[in-house]
């Protein structure tokens, strides 16, 4: 029998959140700087009547602003939870459509004319599944069509703990590197309509990167890396960056 995978852990704390009542664990539609990211990548790259695949979708937020930016809209996650959410947030939406998939070890078998992940990468801590990943996803775009990583979990010269230039074999290796057993509830606050509750939910496994590690990885894939943004702090994501690519 094979082993769940460890980024399936996603599914157990979207389930914790939404038991507790909240609405949402991840990004909201209404999320300004992501709304004005997304709308200036689609527009400067004429994406408006294109189909679009959104990797780790999570709650549908991407799927819901690029569906009323006018695009076609595919989300796709490993987390049951995720999806039904992701389903009902974009339900309205005629050319929008969501499926529970692997993107480490599965492909939706068809091509897109571009490609987002909006902190989906970093949750992978192995070398083979970020290399897996990025290759699936890069298998699945047309010739010279973009990908948009937006708020990947990164580290500079001033900050550079949790970065492992070193090789990760297995999960068990990285929990050993990152001194992170992923079991151990923590107290968390989310949002339930008005007001705050508190959950107590485990760390979810994440591997970080600097900016010359993140082209690294992705110019081994194929990619061409166009720019590296890194972006302001945030209560999604403490350090962060944003980085155009393109399958040419």
């Amino acid at each position: 029998m094979e082993k769940e995978p460890y980024y399936l852990v996603y599914e157990k704390r979207y389930k914790t959140v939404f038991e507790a009542g909240a609405d949402r664990w991840g990004h909201s539609p209404e999320d300004e700087v992501l709304f004005e990211t997304l709308k200036e990548w689609v527009i400067s790259n004429n994406l408006v009547g294109k189909n679009i695949i959104e990797f780790a979708c999570g709650e549908g937020a991407c799927g819901v602003i690029l569906s009323e930016l006018g695009c076609n809209y595919h989300g796709v996650d490993i987390a049951p939870s995720a999806v039904a959410k992701t389903k009902e947030a974009i339900s309205k939406y005629p050319n929008a459509k969501v499926d529970l998939l692997d993107m480490v070890k599965e492909t939706t078998g068809d091509t897109y004319d571009a490609a987002l992940d909006c902190m989906g990468f970093h949750m992978l801590v192995t070398d083979s599944d970020r290399k897996s990943y990025l290759q699936n996803a890069y298998n699945s775009l047309k010739n010279n069509s973009p990908m948009l990583f937006f708020r990947e979990s990164y580290r500079d010269d001033n900050n550079n703990e949790g970065i492992c230039k070193g090789k990760v074999n297995s999960y068990e290796e990285w929990k050993l590197i990152s001194g992170s057993d992923y079991t151990t509830p923590a107290a968390r606050t989310i949002n339930v309509g008005n007001s705050e509750t508190t959950v107590m939910i485990p760390l979810v496994p994440a591997r970080a990167n600097d900016k010359e590690g993140y082209i690294a990885e992705l110019e081994a894939a194929g990619f061409v890396v166009k720019n590296f943004v890194e972006m302001d702090i945030s209560n999604e994501i403490l350090y962060s960056a944003t980085i155009y690519v393109e399958k040419l």
